[in-house]
This record gives structure tokens, sequence and C-alpha cells, in this order.
């Protein structure tokens, strides 16, 4: 049950400041963030058995998540994380919204929830055997196997409840809040966001922030594993790397 936690247009100078858990079965291997090279250039860690993903950021400045969400499960569905690696090669949240209708149209995929964004706006798709789409806010927005902002959703009303009036005056705060919600496990009669399970569970976690206007001051952090167990590491230097055209 993998959660995106995004605070958008929250945070001085950081227009996009976001932290993701993985969820995902414990034997599946997957690289840590890397540069993929190409044009546009992205930045993103590899699901090493399907050679996808499911968070990146291109030099354009758009960033893309990935949950998957039940109700299909084909062997002979196209990877959904391939579909990621597609989307981060556009500079605009419309034309990843006109990919993936392209996309579900010529091809078969098992269902998902995808957040799509840049500086100018925040889109959440939906696939379910049709797509549909929501737009993100300013503030707190959630994207979880259930949706994004999806309403009734425990983890959004649990990640809703940790953030409370916080406010986040600096990128540090910011990224020290998402580092200890990302390692919540809830107690009786809630849910977890870092989750133990004897087959899968968290397998890792990552902090994304863009600032705004001087890419050599982004951040990315990654644990590969449960960041309740596993440190962040740091891997600015390959978004600083990046260099999206000002807005």
């Amino acid at each position: 049950m993998c959660t995106l936690i995004a605070l958008y247009r929250t945070v001085p100078g950081y227009d996009i400041v976001l932290g993701m858990n993985r969820d995902e079965d414990r034997t599946r291997p997957a690289e840590p963030p890397q540069s993929l090279g190409g044009s546009p250039a992205i930045v993103a860690p590899r699901d090493a058995r399907a050679g996808g993903t499911w968070i990146g950021v291109n030099e354009a400045g758009l960033v893309a998540a990935l949950s998957n969400r039940r109700g299909k499960v084909s062997t002979t569905a196209r990877s959904r994380g391939q579909l990621m690696l597609d989307l981060l090669k556009l500079p605009k949240v419309r034309a990843a919204e006109i990919a993936v209708q392209r996309a579900v149209s010529e091809q078969e995929y098992n269902f998902f929830n995808l957040m799509v964004a840049t500086r100018e706006e925040m889109r959440f798709l939906t696939y379910d055997g049709q797509v549909r789409m929501s737009r993100g806010h300013e503030g707190l927005d959630v994207l979880t196997n259930a949706g994004g902002n999806a309403e009734g959703d425990e983890k959004l009303a649990l990640i809703r409840s940790l953030a409370g009036p916080a406010t986040f005056p600096d990128v540090a705060v910011a990224t020290r809040w998402l580092e200890a919600t990302l390692r919540t496990h809830g107690g009786p009669g809630t849910t977890a966001l870092c989750n133990h399970g004897a087959a899968g569970g968290t397998v890792s976690s990552a902090i994304l922030a863009l600032h705004n206007s001087a890419p050599e001051e982004g951040v990315l952090l990654y644990a590969d594993g449960s960041p309740c167990q596993v440190p962040y590491r740091d891997y600015s230097r390959l978004v600083q790397a990046l260099r999206p055209a000002p807005v």
C-alpha cells in the first residue's frame, strides 16, 4: 500500500516537496536513485525486475509517482513502471494525462493511481478500466492505493491528523516532518504508513524537494529499506544536476 505525501506550494522556495513509501514484495529487487540520462534527463530509482520506476523527476521539473490499485491482476499486462518512464519524458502535466489516456487504449495495464505535478499544477490520474482525473491543491495532498486525496481513506485521515496545524517555514523542517511521518506505524485501530509483513511491506522511502529557482538547493533522500530501520541517504547531487528551465 504505497503512500505519497505532497506539500504543494507550502514550503517557502519549494513548490514541490514530497515523500513516498514504496510497499512491495521484499524479494523484488530495486536500485536506488540514479540519473537515467536521455532528453529530458530523468532521476529515479529503478525496479530491477521490470525496469520501470514508481517515482521520478525530469529536468523540465515534472514529477510523477505511482501507486498500484486493486482490482486487476494480469501477468501479460505492460509494466506500470515502464509507463512512468514514458511520462517522465514529457514536460507538462496535461501532456502526461494525454499520454496515459493513449497508453491504456493501446495496451493492457493492471489498475493504478498516478500523481503528476509541476510548479504550475498537480493532477491525480486513476485507471480502473477508465481514466479519471482530479486536481491537487495547495497544501497537503496524499496519494495511496485508494487514489488521490481519497476521502474516507484511513491513510489520508492519519496523515492529516499528523500534520494538524503544522507550518513548514523551510525545507529542513518539511523534510524532518516527512521523515517522521513516513516512519509512522500507527496504533490500535489506526493504519500504518511504514508497514512490516512476512513477505511484503515498506521496502524503500524517498523524499524529494525541488527549489523554485536554484537547482543546486534541491533535495533527494532515499532509504533502501523500511525508513524506521534504514537511514535515509543523501542523493541530492542527482537532482541538483538537473537544470529545469525557470518558470
